[in-house]
């Protein structure tokens, strides 16, 4: 199996095991652990030996979402190109979406186990597997507007199908924190457990359930329940990365990051 720096993968009968390994970062998403997200995805997909994957972090959190530093060096990058700086941007943000996307168009299913914080990219990172279980104590939130953002990885346009259009438009305003409670009440989340150990154990029965069916099937299943969505999320995604080029460099917007900034500073 390959070796990746901020993932680490274990495979046991058909089942992948992949973890988010940044655990002193409370498994923040930057730059290099991003993009191997997508690579691994990419390597699953020729893989015949793996029929499922359970995603789970390292440590005490699933991932507090997409490391701050690496927001600002998409922002700095753009601020330093020469050329077009809205389309260099626009760029940046399609590029960002293929890893999150790489999941949702990979044959095998992904069952996310989460614990503790997932909020911001980390929900985009959940939106695009195709189960969610959640311990009890897990909390979560779409943060993006208290960064001065709108989310543009992937929650916007695939939860539709999760929470009501209510529900989703108020979470994404709000960026209100919510419980594993309230996530499985509002259907984010098939079921919740009272332990990480047993949020733990039923991801892998889960997930062996799923292995132990022939292949092909499950993943024609897959392949079909996407028909009815990809186009749909392929579009919102172009579309809010062209939103977000447009915004990003505007002043209200760059205040906010030189906000961020001088609080990252004095932190």
């Amino acid at each position: 199996m390959p070796t990746f720096q901020f993932l680490t993968l274990t495979l046991i009968n058909r089942v992948l095991h992949l973890q988010l390994a940044r655990p002193e970062k409370a498994n923040a998403m930057n730059k290099v652990m991003w993009f191997e997200i997508g690579e691994v995805y990419r390597w699953i997909t020729t893989q015949n030996n793996i029929h499922a994957v359970v995603l789970s972090g390292k440590g005490k959190q699933f991932s507090s979402g997409a490391d701050i530093n690496f927001l600002l060096q998409v922002m700095e990058s753009a601020e330093n190109f020469q050329g077009d700086k809205t389309e260099h941007l626009r760029l940046a943000i399609l590029n960002m979406q293929q890893s999150f996307s790489a999941i949702a168009e990979c044959p095998v299913p992904t069952i996310a186990a989460i614990h503790g914080v997932c909020v911001g990219g980390a929900i985009d990172l959940i939106s695009a597997c195709d189960i969610r279980l959640a311990s009890y104590r897990s909390y979560f939130s779409i943060m993006e507007t208290q960064l001065g953002i709108p989310a543009d990885m992937g929650t916007l346009q695939r939860l539709h199908s999760n929470l009501s259009n209510g529900q989703l438009r108020e979470l994404a305003f709000t960026s209100a924190i919510f419980s594993g409670r309230k996530a499985k009440q509002w259907g984010l989340v098939n079921n919740i457990y009272f332990t990480r150990k047993g949020l733990m154990k039923a991801a892998f029965k889960l997930a062996n359930t799923i292995a132990e069916l022939p292949s092909y099937a499950v993943q024609a299943t897959k392949c079909s329940l996407n028909v009815n969505t990809n186009a749909i999320v392929a579009e919102g995604l172009d579309t809010i990365a062209t939103i977000n080029a447009e915004l990003l460099p505007s002043p209200a917007a760059t205040s906010q990051i030189a906000a961020l900034k001088t609080k990252l500073k004095k932190s």
